[in-house]
């Protein structure tokens, strides 16, 4: 079975399949706010959306991390450590891309293993 996740009509944000997840990549709402901001914001999608699965940081097994400028890299850590202290680590890459708006300066995409 499949289950799309906040389905709009170009993609959903998240699908569901058998024991996996996976969501599209995730931008932040307000590109005004810094690289730390960004990064929260994005990272509370992939809250959200876990949740809407039934799943926690706990379920992650990659994520995936665009950056606009990979001088960000530190600034962006600062959230991401925040987030996944006290919970299973998932592996992830991190790496330095042209992204669809010069506003956003952070994409992620995240993958889960409900098993």
């Amino acid at each position: 079975m499949i289950n799309r996740i906040t389905p709009n009509n170009r993609a959903s944000r998240a699908v569901e399949y058998g024991d996996f997840f996976v969501t599209g990549g995730l931008i932040a709402d307000d590109m005004s706010a810094d690289i730390g901001g960004q990064t929260a914001q994005v990272l509370a999608q992939i809250d959200e959306l876990l949740a809407a699965a039934r799943l926690t940081k706990n379920h992650l097994t990659r994520i995936q991390i665009w950056l606009s400028n990979i001088d960000n890299f530190e600034g962006m850590n600062a959230v991401y450590d925040k987030w996944v202290d006290g919970s299973e680590k998932p592996v992830r890459a991190t790496v330095e891309s042209r992204l669809a708006d010069p506003g956003y300066l952070i994409e992620v995409q995240a993958f889960a293993y409900r098993g």
